[in-house]
């Protein structure tokens, strides 16, 4: 027999134990008892729940293969019994299979221990050494080799160790009583009536009346709920589990309280119809409409936080909110989903914005079409299954138009922290969306058909605002879209535009030439290359510059020196691509280390996809060490002090935090150590920054092109190995070091805001000690807290 306990919780007098268990054979049939100390019976439910996303898989995975079809019957369990913390209640489950049983003690200490950090990690830590983890392991073993399996062992275990559980985590973050209460008595300058659109389906009494009550809680008061019941009532067998009829239970409500209403469809019109006739349900007054689920819970601060948006921000279009998971048992909260404010290119990739999603009613009204019989149409059929995401990427399209005329004027794009004035991330987990046996949030088997929804959700969007779509393919995994462009010729030639590869070298002919090939060997063919000479002292250096020239006529050696260069004394990364520049006749131009190596041959042209735009001013390629570890998947303003590459030193087949590494997205900034850019957008950010010879001017750089109002794009399917800095050397000596760290200094005065106010494209929840998006240690740094630099005092 082999059994796991996954959740046991108190909830309103019930114990709620959900795990799974099986024997010998996954198909033998598991009795489930629940006594109390005495060995007497429990009454209450114990049901079947869908475990093939995990435990399967896991542990059966060659069963379809052998059998001719899936395991039938359902691995896990939900079971649900009477218990009353502090009465001194025992309960024994016991499972029986194959004529062995096994007995499981909880009783108040037990189930605080089971809730404890200190008993997940152990858990963690435990499954990392039993059989089943062995047999995972050389799958992947075989698959990605020794390396890859070594370093994913070891960022596990370190995982373990660093991570914070977010249940504990959010309880010392939580907002208190009396905040709570300062809210209920504010009033705001400007008092939105916000119109919550619910559809409901079957939803059982009491994950309905918790998405009710938890709007009834909401300390802001100036809304209404609209709830379209598409329940089909005529001959319906109702299971006495469920409680209550839905539309009885929104009847106790409408009588409790005037600004709940309700209308009972008749019939399920589908997802998008329902939630169509909920919206069509607020009245004329309502100034926002609110979009959630029927079996979901909203914080109790969440409108208060949406009306103050709309306060501080005028001309708001669209609202959203960090959201996380909350179990069915309303108890452990769990994967929270903490965003980047308005990220478009990583919306095309992903719905990264989900819940909770607000939008202004004029706006809605403006993108809705109308059916045969007149009715206004929000949510479109033929993208049920992504109709949220579809809705979401129009109602962005239409928020973003104002944005240049507002942008102008905007103090933070001067500091290169604008994102967008129309759409605005309130940075809170505002929104629980309930992951339960049939809930997408735990088991998208449920649902495989939205992904296909939601790739002609994006391709149909790209199409509307002007992007040359070819096609949208599958991303990382499914939910996750990559969208292929066509490059647009150069009018003048009629060619795919010529861009001007430009790599400081001294010395390392070997890596020099392998950048070079490698690059050639790649499927975007215009291309030339200028190597700027920086006091080569080895006599196969000059030689290998007069073969290759001889050689490729693309590629051309200038020499960096004379009365300029004495300008610049030592190493001095800018002025020598700056002088690079000069001799570029490309359109685009690529900045190159010469230790760099093409991986994937459509790199180049995956670059070119985004700087061809008109908004884009840069974008980034995803680097990798020779043994296949990320060494840069975008850059974070305010790691270790001033900036660092996300994902530092974890495998590139590990996953990342919500698949980040692995997503197009925007960025403040990216490495020039592969940078694409256009040279007009160059010459007009006035290039590189002399005064940062060495570190942070990419950065700079990118940050000059966010306060030009352009877009700084990270595309992790440009992919490049990078051999990290072999022609420079290490910051090794005292100069250097002190070097480095004026140049600190002198970028920290030059953008102190985003330093201090962090990065819009990361979240104040999440560490600046690590790379890897993890929680913040509430012990070392609270949330939003700059990075503590001695060096930095007075600055940030």
């Amino acid at each position: 027999m082999r059994s796991k306990v996954d959740i046991a919780v108190v909830q309103e007098g019930r114990l709620i134990l959900e795990g799974w268990a099986f024997g010998k054979d996954p198909e033998s049939v598991v009795e489930y008892e629940v006594t109390d100390g005495d060995g007497r019976p429990v009454p209450g439910t114990t049901v079947a729940s869908v475990r093939r996303d995990s435990v399967v898989e896991a542990f059966f995975p060659d069963y379809e293969k052998k059998h001719g079809r899936p395991v039938r019957r359902e691995l896990g369990y939900d079971i649900n019994v009477p218990y009353v913390i502090g009465e001194n209640h025992v309960r024994i489950l016991i499972i029986r299979v194959d004529g062995r049983e096994k007995r499981i003690r909880f009783d108040d200490k037990r189930l605080e221990e089971f809730n404890s950090y200190a008993h997940r990690k152990r858990e963690k830590l435990l499954a990392l050494v039993n059989w089943e983890t062995v047999e995972v392991s050389l799958e992947y073993l075989r698959e990605n080799g020794i390396r890859a399996l070594w370093k994913k062992a070891v960022h596990k275990i370190k995982g373990i160790e660093e991570d914070y559980e977010y249940n504990e985590w959010r309880k010392k973050c939580l907002i208190t009583e009396r905040e709570l209460e300062a809210q209920r008595k504010t009033e705001f300058p400007v008092r939105p009536l916000f119109s919550i659109a619910i559809p409901a389906f079957k939803t059982s009494e009491k994950f309905l009346r918790r998405m009710l009550d938890s709007i009834r809680k909401q300390t802001y008061p100036h809304f209404e709920v609209c709830v379209a019941d598409a329940t089909p009532y005529d001959g319906l067998f109702w299971d006495k589990k469920n409680g209550k009829l839905p539309r009885e239970v929104l009847e106790e409500y409408a009588e409790m309280d005037s600004r709940f209403r309700f209308q009972v469809l008749g019939e399920n019109l589908g997802i998008s119809d329902n939630t169509n006739a909920a919206i069509r349900m607020a009245s004329e007054k309502a100034d926002f409409i609110v979009l959630a689920d029927h079996d979901d819970e909203l914080a109790p601060e969440a409108l208060y936080e949406c009306a103050r948006t709309v306060n501080e921000c005028p001309g708001v279009k669209v609202i959203y909110s960090d959201e996380d998971k909350i179990d069915f048992g309303t108890a452990v909260f769990f994967e929270p989903h903490f965003k980047t404010d308005y990220n478009p290119d990583l919306l095309r990739s992903v719905n990264y914005i989900c819940h909770l999603f607000v939008v202004e009613r004029g706006l809605l009204d403006s993108i809705a079409e109308t059916d045969e019989e007149g009715n206004k149409v929000y949510e479109r059929k033929a993208y049920d299954g992504a109709q949220d995401y579809d809705l979401i990427l129009r109602a962005c399209e239409a928020a973003e138009k104002d944005d240049a005329a507002l942008a102008g004027s905007s103090e933070m794009l001067r500091e290169g922290r604008f994102t967008s004035s129309g759409i605005r991330h309130i940075p809170k987990a505002l929104y629980h969306w309930r992951s339960h046996q049939m809930s997408t949030a735990s088991n998208p088997e449920v649902k495989l058909y939205a992904f296909e929804a939601g790739s002609r959700a994006v391709s149909d969007h790209l199409k509307r605002v002007g992007l040359p779509v070819e096609r949208v393919e599958k991303g990382v995994t499914y939910g996750f879209y990559h969208p292929i462009y066509r490059i647009l010729e150069d009018p003048a030639t009629g060619k795919e535009p010529l861009v001007s590869v430009i790599i400081p070298n001294k010395d390392h002919v070997t890596d020099l030439d392998k950048a070079i090939r490698s690059l050639m060997g790649g499927d975007y063919g215009s291309l030339e290359f200028i190597i700027v000479e920086n006091n080569s002292e080895q006599d196969e250096t000059w030689a290998y510059y007069e073969k290759i020239q001889k050689e490729l006529p693309s590629v051309r050696v200038v020499r960096w020196g004379g009365e300029e260069a004495e300008a610049y004394p030592g190493f001095n990364y800018s002025a020598i691509n700056n002088y690079g520049v000069r001799h570029a006749n490309g359109e685009y131009l690529l900045f190159m280390n010469n230790d760099i190596e093409l991986i994937e041959p459509t790199s180049l042209r995956e670059m070119m996809m985004y700087v061809q735009r008109e908004d884009v001013g840069a974008c980034g390629a995803r680097l990798l060490y020779p043994d296949e570890v990320i060494q840069h998947a975008g850059v974070v303003m305010g790691f270790g002090g001033i900036a660092g590459a996300a994902f530092v030193g974890i495998h590139n087949k590990e996953n990342t935090y919500m698949h980040r590494a692995k997503c197009i997205q925007d960025y403040s900034a990216v490495t020039a150590a592969c940078m694409l850019s256009k040279k007009s957008v160059f010459l007009a950010a006035g290039g590189f920054e002399t005064d940062l010879a060495v570190a942070f001017n990419d950065i700079d750089y990118c940050m000059k092109l966010r306060a030009l109002g352009k877009k700084v794009v990270y595309n992790p399917y440009a992919l490049f190995y990078h051999y990290e800095s072999k022609s420079r050397g290490l910051e090794d000596t005292p100069e250097k070091v002190a070097r480095f760290n004026s140049e600190i200094v002198k970028f920290a005065r030059r953008w102190p805001e985003i330093l201090r106010q962090g990065d819009p494209y990361y979240h104040p929840a999440l560490t600046l000690r690590k790379s890897n998006f993890v929680l913040r240690d509430l012990s070392k740094e609270k949330p939003g807290e700059p990075y503590p630099m001695d060096i930095l005092k007075g600055i940030v």
